[in-house]
């Protein structure tokens, strides 16, 4: 008697909590994913399939990486197939959570065009079963074409001088010139090969007006451009200057082929002297990373120069906020209290600055100033 009441008790529960007495299997799970997916080939012939496979209440986010937000599907009146175009899916499922009546699925969709992979996604979706026959009810898609990729990659397969470098770069965006030095060095000792390992050394003589040692890193990265990429190449031609207007173009030739790059964007604005304009440039690396420092720094300047000092000050204090170790944001900082007139708050910028790093004389020149 026990028995029979704990098994009605699981049967009420299972009805109560997951809506059916048999909850959904993985193998079924996976096969109804895997199959509807690679179906959707053949133009015409793919269209009824995809359709039957849709819950009236399905809701889908379509690459969430956008400003955009879910939303409910709606079946068009007419539809002629001519979005199946590809030839061949491919189907990885990677995880299956069972819910009883649902499901949520996380996986990749690899689309293929005469052998090329033209499109590859992750996906995320819940299904289940609306009167015997399974059902998408929610899809969250995420295109790998939407990411961005057009960085001043180095030109090296080693993943470990990969980091290295990138390592190197946050360093010579926070101004950090003494550690962009060491890395680069450690980097070229690494490889000697790779053009943009030098390109902390460039920055520590550019900036500390070393010219015979600018010089001489300098010849030894062009040495080596034969093996770069484009992009490489010309931001190590940058460095020429001895030439404003040399350098100006090479870093824009280098933004061509690297137009995502916070780096260059954030050097080229620095470099352009019209302020709007170099808040043109560097306003789309803000929207794609608002929270890193250099991009906020520039443009703390620039918004500076152009007498927007309420955006200024909120570029200021993002770095400030985001990078509260760093002197520069510090010594940025007090620059903006300066320009504003707030002689005690920017002498104690620059004294925190120094504080942090008291190679930063620069910050405690302008707070004895004060």
């Amino acid at each position: 008697m026990k028995k029979n009441l704990l098994t009605l008790l699981f049967v009420t529960l299972n009805i109560a909590v997951f809506g059916q007495k048999k909850p959904l299997t993985e193998t079924e799970v996976r096969s109804f994913v895997i199959n509807s997916t690679e179906a959707q080939v053949g133009y015409k012939a793919a269209v009824d399939g995809y359709y039957n496979s849709i819950s009236d209440q399905l809701i889908f986010w379509g690459n969430p990486v956008w400003k955009n937000k879910p939303m409910s599907f709606k079946k068009p009146k007419n539809d002629d197939g001519n979005r199946f175009f590809e030839d061949s899916i491919q189907v990885e499922i990677y995880d299956v959570f069972l819910m009883g009546d649902y499901a949520n699925v996380m996986g990749t969709v690899k689309w293929y065009i005469s052998g090329a992979n033209t499109t590859h996604r992750n996906f995320s979706c819940i299904v289940t079963k609306e009167k015997g026959q399974m059902k998408y009810i929610r899809y969250v898609g995420a295109d790998y074409s939407e990411a961005a990729t057009h960085f001043l990659w180095p030109s090296t397969k080693n993943k470990s001088h990969e980091t290295a470098y990138f390592d190197m770069r946050e360093a010579m965006m926070n101004l950090e010139n003494t550690k962009a030095l060491k890395m680069s060095d450690s980097l070229v000792a690494l490889d000697n090969t790779l053009a943009v390992a030098h390109l902390g050394q460039l920055q520590y003589y550019q900036m500390s007006n070393n010219q015979t040692k600018l010089d001489e890193c300098y010849n030894l990265a062009v040495s080596k451009i034969d093996n770069a990429t484009p992009a490489e190449r010309h931001v190590i031609l940058s460095f020429n200057t001895h030439d404003a207007a040399v350098t100006k173009y090479h870093l824009e030739q280098a933004l061509i082929y690297a137009s995502d790059d916070l780096y260059l964007r954030s050097i080229l604005a620095y470099a352009e002297e019209d302020a709007k304009k170099a808040i043109q440039i560097l306003t789309p690396a803000w929207e794609r990373a608002p929270e890193n420092g250099c991009v906020n720094n520039v443009l703390g300047y620039k918004y500076m120069a152009d007498g927007q000092m309420d955006k200024a000050k909120m570029h200021f204090e993002i770095y400030l906020r985001v990078y509260a170790s760093t002197p520069n944001a510090y010594d940025s900082m007090g620059d903006f209290y300066s320009k504003a007139g707030d002689k005690q708050k920017a002498k104690a910028m620059y004294l925190k600055a120094y504080e942090l790093d008291n190679s930063w004389t620069s910050s405690k020149r302008k707070a004895d100033k004060l």
